[in-house]
């Protein structure tokens, strides 16, 4: 078995949350919706999950970390310094012009960082994400929750 060298996220619902446990549609949409709002304050909208980025803090040395998002939501400034502190680079999938759902996005995003792309490690929530990354190599989990993931990523420690 090859060396897990990168843990590759996917950010809606993996580290960003809504904050309304009810809502359940896509998390860049809500964004670009309340965006129009004039009173808009993104954190009473989304929580970013500090736990799981206080534990990806304690392992970087060990794993190259990236995120690889379909929409724009990461560049909201309210996160994004602190998502630039923790992860070596985001990839958006509408930078490169390949839906997350393509397994070419997953070989291009490895080859981006030049890995193999079973030495990636990738945790998305969507089943169909899952199935292409596994289709273009990569080893995957997907999110149920924080604790699931951490113990599937110490299985490689």
């Amino acid at each position: 078995m090859r060396v897990m060298k990168i843990l590759l996220f996917d950010l809606s619902r993996t580290l960003l949350f809504p904050v309304d446990y009810n809502y359940k549609g896509e998390l860049n949409e809500l964004h670009r919706e309340v965006l129009q709002k004039s009173n808009y304050n993104f954190l009473t909208n989304f929580r970013l999950d500090e736990s799981m980025m206080s534990y990806l803090d304690s392992i970087k040395d060990k794993y190259g970390l990236y995120i690889f998002t379909s929409g724009s939501i990461q560049n909201a400034p309210e996160i994004k310094s602190r998502l630039n502190k923790t992860f070596n680079k985001i990839y958006s999938s509408i930078d490169f012009g390949l839906g997350k759902q393509d397994p070419k996005s997953y070989k291009y995003v490895a080859n981006d960082i030049g890995v193999k792309p079973e030495e990636i490690l990738f945790i998305d929530d969507l089943k169909d994400n899952i199935e292409a990354a596994k289709k273009a190599g990569l080893k995957t989990t997907q999110y149920k929750t924080r604790s699931q993931v951490i113990e599937r990523i110490s299985k490689f420690k």
